[in-house]
């Protein structure tokens, strides 16, 4: 009998096996920040989208008000006013996103509490209820549901301050109902950006991260609603926590912040751009330009003497 010697197999060596990882290896490097920042550009899209959709209900408030703003939120007279009814059912001092989403039928919570202590099925008070839907709150902060810390913040200065300037009076707001017809370029003046809460008045390495219901004002989102224009009146004007912590707009989008307009057209901008100037640490100065918030195209603060 005779046998046939079998060939030798072919194997990576050691060393080609090594090399093999190592291209692998240094492939998936290079791919990796291309992939997040591809996943971050599509979750920016998806934050001016919800913008947009907002932004239609802007319009619409307007023209069932006779030509007004939205307020930022009703003011607290008690503890069952303000309350409107919106998209659900009475809702106490709903937010100027929860009366745009209403607009368009976007129900904004499970279910709309009237009193201000009293709880919905998920344990949350009515003036401190948290978002049901997605358009209310930037997917790229996808926790901050918190109505009163929220993602989104209205230019409320200038286009709608409805707090009270004399608690006994009821109809003292501070500078509202605003008309539509008062702003001289809609295309021009910021409505509802990005927003960074009070966190915004101190370093970012001291900055705290964002917490449902908390009300410390280092943490991202608190006062998130209240959107600060750049250049604030520290003597006479108004912030969302005057005088000593202000709010601001949040380049969360890869260093762009999502805004809204009046005119309804949403963008991207950068902090630069819509007039915010930052101190040596990185905290927002409360000097800046205004020029792209007061609707009068003018760099102003807002102070309670102010008129377009």
């Amino acid at each position: 009998m005779t046998s046939r010697a079998r060939p030798p197999r072919s194997a990576f060596t050691l060393i080609e096996l090594l090399v093999v990882i190592s291209i692998i290896s240094l492939l998936i490097a290079l791919l990796l920040p291309a992939l997040s920042s591809a996943r971050q550009t599509s979750i920016g899209h998806v934050c001016l989208a919800n913008l947009r959709t907002l932004g239609q209900g802007l319009t619409m408030y307007s023209t069932d008000h006779r030509d007004q703003l939205v307020p930022g939120r009703l003011p607290r007279v008690d503890n069952e006013n303000w309350r409107a009814l919106v998209y659900g059912g009475w809702k106490y001092r709903p937010t100027f996103l929860t009366m745009m989403g209403t607009n368009v039928g976007i129900q904004p919570f499970d279910e709309p509490i009237a009193n201000r202590f009293d709880l919905d099925r998920f344990g949350q008070r009515g003036e401190r209820q948290d978002y049901a839907s997605k358009v209310y709150v930037c997917p790229a902060v996808s926790d901050w549901t918190d109505e009163r810390n929220g993602s989104y913040g209205y230019n409320y200065q200038f286009l709608g301050n409805s707090r009270l300037s004399d608690p006994s009076d009821i109809s003292s707001f501070k500078n509202w109902p605003v008309s539509v017809t008062r702003i001289r370029d809609t295309s021009r003046t910021v409505a509802v950006a990005d927003c960074m809460g009070t966190a915004a008045s101190f370093a970012p390495d001291q900055r705290w991260p964002y917490e449902n219901n908390a009300e410390d004002g280092r943490r991202y989102g608190n006062e998130g609603f209240n959107l600060d224009p750049p250049r604030i009146d520290r003597a006479r004007g108004e912030a969302a926590k005057f005088p000593d912590r202000r709010s601001a707009a949040d380049p969360r989008h890869l260093g762009r912040i999502a805004t809204l307009w009046v005119d309804t057209h949403a963008d991207f901008q950068t902090t630069k751009s819509l007039g915010y100037q930052l101190n040596d640490d990185g905290s927002f100065a409360w000097e800046g330009n205004n020029a792209l918030w007061s609707g009068s195209g003018r760099d102003v603060p807002w102070t309670p003497d102010y008129g377009l």
